[in-house]
């Protein structure tokens, strides 16, 4: 249950984007008039490595990124926003994903 506001915007992000029969056309086509990019959408609740920026960094040496769960798409800023372990959301622009992942290792309940 911890996830069903991010997973039900994150749809709503997606099915704007998709084509429907009733319009002939995908919503955000009739809204903005071009064809929306989907080269930034993700699996939800695939990991990733997240840069930290250098202001949230500690001592030098320290790690430079964490692995958290992707849980969707900023619209207001265009960021990608994941979930820490303590179920904050962070947002971020710079993210390796990782496409390889076991699926039942993403979708534990943790």
């Amino acid at each position: 249950m911890k996830y069903w506001g991010e997973a039900i915007m994150y749809a709503n992000h997606i099915i704007n984007r998709t084509w429907s029969s009733v319009i002939d056309q995908t919503p955000y086509f009739m809204l903005y008039g071009h064809k929306p990019d989907i080269s930034h959408l993700q699996t939800f609740g695939s990991y990733a490595m997240v840069n930290i920026p250098k202001q949230q960094r500690g001592q030098k040496g320290g790690p430079i990124s964490r692995r958290l769960k992707f849980v969707g798409i900023d619209n207001a800023s265009k960021c990608s926003r994941f979930m820490d372990s303590s179920h904050r959301v962070v947002l971020s622009r710079s993210a390796v994903f990782e496409e390889d992942a076991d699926w039942s290792r993403i979708h534990s309940n943790d």
